[in-house]
């Protein structure tokens, strides 16, 4: 719905941008044709009285608007996102020549959300979850540069912020953080950067966020590892539970080699963790070594 609205407003604007730049051409020729027409003397001053009349009501006054081009302006921006109560807070390194920043925030716009703005070198917008996940593996995009008959490949390096308020104080004080983050070395090798704005420290919100999941699982801990090798093979998708499942592995590892065969049931619930969860395969390979010592 705001997308429409949005999209309203530009049309608006520019159907109001088309009419002033006619009623300029339509003053511009009702004034020539009263230089070059002959009026009698006597009702020379009312005929230039009404004419003037009717030259003001084509002015239209100078509205503040939204847009600049097809997006929204940085002030503009900031009045809409001010009243965002959840979501995050994306800026991007936009240093390019005109066409090349255009471009990109064109593409932005056209594939990711409206809430994308322009404010000197940097692309700054407001993304929900999906969008996040969208755009955090957007390393570069295509662009054809005319001049040289060629497809170049466009950086596209990032941080997300995650904020508790989009106002313009907070948002000034993320485009601070991301111009320090510019002149770091570390800076240049990465695509995108998660940062907690409310803890002030770099930060992964998804891993953040599936620790706090994990903790729904606590009665893992009162499971035997039999139990636990079925429920896995149930749970198998259910990432958070099996977060917990190799915290408690990492928790017990001297108690379970001890035994044998809890050794072995733990050495297959580690091979099925690896063969379904590919993200997963640095921990289990961390727990795996640490049952061999």
């Amino acid at each position: 719905m705001v997308n429409v609205l949005l999209q309203r407003i530009k049309e608006l604007e520019d159907k109001l941008e088309k009419i002033s730049k006619n009623n300029e051409e339509a003053k511009d020729n009702i004034l020539k044709l009263f230089k070059q027409c002959k009026v009698d003397k006597n009702i020379k001053e009312q005929f230039k009285k009404n004419l003037l009349n009717i030259v003001n009501k084509l002015e239209i006054k100078e509205e503040e608007k939204f847009f600049s081009d097809n997006y929204l302006k940085y002030k503009t921006f900031i009045d809409i996102v001010k009243n965002v109560n959840h979501g995050y807070l994306i800026i991007i390194d936009a240093n390019y020549n005109e066409d090349i920043k255009k471009f990109i925030l064109g593409f932005l716009l056209n594939k990711i959300s409206p809430f994308f703005t322009l404010d000197n070198n940097l692309i700054i917008g407001i993304i929900d979850e999906k969008q996040f996940e969208e755009i955090k593996n957007i390393n570069s995009v295509p662009y054809f540069n005319p001049s040289k008959n060629e497809y170049i490949e466009i950086d596209l390096k990032k941080i997300i912020f995650d904020m508790d308020s989009f106002d313009y104080f907070q948002i000034e004080k993320a485009k601070k953080i991301f111009e320090e983050f510019q002149k770091r070395p570390s800076y240049k090798n990465k695509h995108y950067i998660e940062y907690s704005l409310i803890k002030n420290k770099i930060v992964d919100f998804e891993r953040e966020k599936l620790d706090k999941q994990k903790e729904k699982y606590a009665y893992i801990y009162d499971e035997l590892y039999p139990n636990l090798e079925f429920k896995l093979k149930r749970e198998i998708k259910n990432i958070p539970f099996v977060l917990a499942l190799l915290e408690r592995i990492d928790k017990e590892l001297e108690e379970i080699k001890e035994s044998k065969g809890i050794i072995n049931i733990v050495n297959r619930m580690l091979n099925t963790i690896e063969l379904n969860i590919p993200e997963l395969r640095d921990e289990v390979k961390i727990l795996r070594d640490k049952l061999r010592e």
